[in-house]
């Protein structure tokens, strides 16, 4: 059963077992070769990465290795009963200990978008392996999430893999204020399209309650992370705690959505953008 679940449940680092984790190949490769020289803070990182060290400097790096154990799940594995992955990348790093100095232009709010950019990349590829009107469901969702955000995504080309793989590289690449981050908030809390009746309807009508479902995860997720993008740069919360918290709990399993769901969820969505709009009315 899908669950989605707010950074405040993340175990801070100072409670993590070893044994309870990954390892350091996991991330970045078989060990042998750097193991001994990664810590010196003289050797080149293109050296590292040629003794086989894989580098995760930039969101898109991140991305690509984190996405294969957190976001691709086989209809096999489905079928005996294991939880669903929803990808959500700056929360898994922000989960993980951190052993790392960010890179100049690091921002919680690109690292999210990029991470449903793979997601969603990934997602597509998996359909081609494996189609069914459940991933079509999921695609149609995160596809809506990132037109929502108002950043260029453009969902009208035919391959879609390579659309997305591409705009996670410029995304990547690109520098994101706390000003942008704020508006991308904004652009999504205020968005009510993907709840209206006829929403997703190029997905078969008995699973568009389920796209209704994965937006309404997905878009939980984005709101929790975006606002801390703006905590992170100094600046005040634009979400309070009480409401992300209601709207946490309001966003139930995809498979679980009808309309009374819906309903519940934009409720709940409502108290989360009344105080924002109040304040940008007051400005």
């Amino acid at each position: 059963m899908a669950q989605v679940h707010s950074s405040s449940a993340v175990t801070p680092p100072s409670e993590h077992a070893v044994e309870s984790g990954v390892s350091c190949v996991n991330c970045h490769g078989p060990a042998d070769n750097w193991l001994l020289s990664h810590t010196r803070p003289d050797y080149p990182k293109d050296a590292l990465a040629r003794l086989g060290m894989r580098q995760l400097g930039s969101s898109y790096q991140r991305a690509n290795n984190c996405v294969a154990c957190h976001q691709n799940l086989s209809d096999e594995l489905v079928k005996v009963k294991h939880p669903a992955l929803v990808f959500e990348l700056d929360g898994l790093l922000v989960a993980e200990p951190k052993h790392w100095h960010e890179e100049q232009g690091f921002s919680n709010a690109k690292t999210w978008l990029v991470g449903q950019a793979v997601a969603l990349r990934e997602t597509a590829a998996q359909a081609n392996r494996e189609p069914g009107e459940r991933r079509t469901a999921e695609i149609e969702a995160i596809k809506a999430l990132l037109k929502a955000t108002g950043t260029g995504w453009d969902d009208s080309r035919m391959d879609l893999i390579h659309a997305a793989d591409e705009y996670a590289k410029r995304v990547s690449s690109m520098t994101m204020s706390r000003e942008q981050s704020g508006v991308i908030l904004s652009k999504l809390i205020g968005n009510r399209a993907p709840f209206q009746a006829d929403a997703f309807d190029g997905v078969a009508k008995e699973f568009r309650t389920w796209s209704t479902g994965y937006y309404a995860e997905r878009l939980t997720l984005a709101i929790d992370r975006l606002n801390q993008s703006v905590i992170a740069s100094g600046q005040h919360e634009m979400i309070a705690k009480e409401p992300l918290k209601a709207l946490f709990d309001a966003a139930k399993p995809p498979e679980s959505f009808d309309a009374a769901t819906t309903e519940a969820f934009v409720q709940k969505l409502d108290q989360v953008a009344k105080p924002h709009i109040n304040a940008e009315q007051n400005r």
